[in-house]
Formats: C-alpha cells, structure tokens, sequence
C-alpha cells in the first residue's frame, strides 16, 4: 500500500518555541510528504507554501533539528488524490499565504480561515489528509496542531531523533522499503 509521511519538527527559532509552548507541542512544525522521496516535504511557513527539502537544515556545524516522522497508508486513490493536491498548491505558491491570524486565533481555541489561500502548517496537512479522502477528521482543520496530527487513526511513529540521521537511515530510498 502506499504510505504517505508526516514530519513533526522543532526548528528552534522564536516562532517554534512560542507555538511549543502556547500549544505544549514539541515538534509545532508539521509537513506533508511521500513514500518515494523521504527529502521532499510540502507545508507552510511565515513566507508561505514551501516545497521543504530536509537535506537544506543540515548544515556542518550547527546541531541538526528534531523531529518525528508518522507514516499512514493509504489507498492508490488517496495517494494520487493527495499528490494532486499538492501539485495544486505548488502551482499556485506565489498566490498562497500564512494565516498568522488563522493561527493566533486557534491558539485561543477560535477557529478562523480568513482566506482559502492562507494556512497554518498542521491546519494545511490536517485539511489536504481530509479533502484527499486519507482520514476523518474530529474538528475543522484549523483547529490542528502537531499534537493532534501524530493522534490521527492509523498514524505509526516510523523515526524519532533528527533530520540528519533521519536522512542517513532512510537514505533515498523508499521509507516502506526499509
């Protein structure tokens, strides 16, 4: 069955550790990807939609960042579905935008969307899961955090430590290969 990937990573600047500790989360980054490539991940950023290649945070000399990363499987249509989507928000990155509001807002526990093209990085994954088919959700999409992502039915923790060794196990290679 193909298997898509959920990397939950703490970067470390100040808007990780703000979101850590206003939602208790340890990894309050949340980012989507595929079986057949474990360097690829899609989510958002302050800047935007952001195509994230992991092998870009290591750098000689700086401690590499956490992270967790939870596999789902899914059906060949919910993977296609899923990758049809991303595609559509490759495609329209340079109109697509942070919802600081959207998130400040969740934080408080007052779900707001103020645009169809503005996300949150666990409200994005959470919703893009939920339109593809891959999984029911128990709240709106931008009521997500990290925390409630790894929660999600049929989510198995595949990898705990770092990006580095995260890479240096995987390699390559298919995740569901190994």
């Amino acid at each position: 069955m193909p298997k898509i990937h959920i990397l939950l990573s703490n970067f470390l600047d100040t808007g990780s550790k703000v979101i850590a500790a206003l939602t208790g989360c340890r990894y309050p980054h949340a980012s989507v990807g595929f079986d057949d490539d474990i360097n690829t991940f899609y989510s958002f950023v302050t800047r935007g939609f952001i195509v994230e290649k992991i092998s870009r945070y290591i750098k000689p000399g700086r401690a590499p960042y956490s992270c967790q990363l939870y596999t789902l499987e899914v059906s060949e249509k919910v993977y296609l579905r899923i990758k049809e989507l991303i595609s559509y928000f490759v495609k329209y990155k340079p109109y697509l935008g942070y919802s600081r509001l959207g998130m400040v807002l969740s934080l408080v526990g007052i779900p707001y969307k103020p645009s169809p093209l503005k996300y949150f990085c666990s409200q994005f994954v959470a919703e893009v899961l939920e339109r593809a088919g891959a999984v029911r959700l128990k709240k709106k999409s931008r009521k997500y955090f990290s925390n409630d992502l790894k929660a999600l039915p049929g989510m198995k923790l595949s990898f705990q430590g770092n990006m580095k060794t995260m890479l240096e196990s995987f390699g390559s290679a298919p995740l569901g290969n190994i």
